[in-house]
């Protein structure tokens, strides 16, 4: 046989293995991917006789962890009976929530990991399967620290859906702030941290659009303390409740029927012309300002005046003088309470083109309320620290 003829065959030979080789890479690969948990995230999860969610969350404390594992994955779809099970059969004794169409139940992952599980039930009302698909389909989208991040959730049932939700363990803002002696007082740089995180999201949800990904303005719609979650360590915030949110205007403003606001945070202009924006949000998030100052709650009794329209007249006249909660004694920075009440008296104007953007209150509380939320993350940081080394 020729040489030429002898390297021919030899070099088909060695191309032909390497074929089959480069194949078979391919085939195990496939393979491996289609056994991955997280290669379908609408497929629905194993069903076992107890509650089996299969997520990977860190060693990190459970609200750090879901919120990471937020961003890096779509939530999953889960069958009803997943619910069910996740739920203990929708135990009364796991309930830590009730809502106007839902109810909060506190389970756990098979990792023991917490979690909120949002159970809506609509019983034919078209207005609360409207709120459950709203919330849902934003919460599918949004990626943001300071907005609760949804791991999974249920909507292929005829009454009823649910949300599982990130757990925080500190309760609500409204709890910390008028939870009366079962809980201390938020301190003053807590507050300020707290209040900071809220308006990121609210600029988050606001500008979404302005990231580039064409996304577009939402309105939350709902802003008050009592949809201002706090997590168990550092008391950072997020914001919740979706259902009453809006989106897509190409002015940012829209007529609409459904109520929008909770008592004592209701835009006024709103209440007037049935005219939701943005600013409606502002309007509330100034309520909320207020309410971190002065420890009051945003609603007065039945028959009063609210909190906005009691102390804004006071604030514009001379301040914050004898109006800041008095649970803080001397532990607050006076000058900073004082320009923290201006901005909430910006952000309540009573026309709309008069409060300011959700980006220009974000960085006008972090430039006047600085050193107090430098003081809260350096308490935050501590407090891990300090766990650190309790585990060594």
């Amino acid at each position: 046989m020729e040489l030429p003829v002898a390297l021919a065959i030899i070099f088909f030979c060695v191309l032909l293995l390497a074929s089959a080789a480069i194949a078979c890479l391919l085939v195990r690969h496939c393979l491996a991917a289609l056994r991955r948990p997280d290669a379908d995230p609408e497929a629905p999860l194993p069903h076992h006789h107890q509650p089996q969610y299969e997520l990977a969350l860190s060693s990190e404390s459970p609200p750090a962890a879901a919120a990471k594992q937020q961003q890096q994955q779509a939530p999953r779809r889960l069958a009803w009976r997943e619910v069910e099970a996740l739920t203990g059969g929708f135990d009364e004794a796991a309930v830590v929530g009730r809502g106007g169409s839902s109810i909060v139940y506190l389970a756990r992952l098979r990792d023991g990991a917490p979690v909120a599980v949002k159970v809506h039930r609509w019983c034919g009302g078209e207005r609360r399967l409207r709120a459950f698909r709203q919330e849902l389909d934003l919460l599918r989208r949004l990626r943001h620290p300071h907005i609760v991040a949804l791991l999974a959730y249920s909507d292929d049932h005829e009454e009823g859906g649910a949300l599982v939700l990130e757990y925080l363990a500190g309760g609500t803002l409204a709890d910390r702030l008028h939870g009366g002696a079962t809980a201390p007082p938020l301190s003053w740089p807590q507050r300020m941290r707290i209040v900071h995180d809220v308006a990121c999201a609210l600029e988050h949800l606001h500008d979404a659009s302005a990231g580039g990904g064409g996304a577009p303005p939402v309105v939350h719609g709902d802003v008050s303390a009592s949809n201002v979650l706090l997590d168990g360590r550092g008391l950072g915030a997020r914001l919740c409740d979706l259902g009453s949110a809006c989106e897509g205007f190409s002015a940012a403003v829209a007529p609409t029927r459904a109520a929008v606001g909770s008592p004592g945070y209701a835009d006024p202009f709103f209440l007037r012309t049935g005219i939701v924006s943005k600013k409606s949000d502002v309007y509330s998030f100034g309520v909320l300002l207020l309410e971190a100052v002065t420890g009051l709650p945003a609603a007065g009794e039945p028959g009063s005046e609210n909190l906005a329209a009691r102390i804004l007249p006071r604030v514009r006249a001379r301040g914050v003088a004898g109006l800041v909660d008095a649970r803080l004694g001397e532990g607050y920075d006076e000058e900073e309470a004082g320009e923290v009440a201006r901005i909430a008296v910006e952000c309540a104007a009573a026309q709309p083109g008069l409060r300011p953007a959700m980006a220009q209150v974000r960085a006008s509380i972090a430039e006047k309320a600085a050193r107090s939320i430098a003081k809260a993350d350096h308490g935050d940081h501590h407090i891990q620290l300090s766990k650190l080394l309790e585990l060594t």
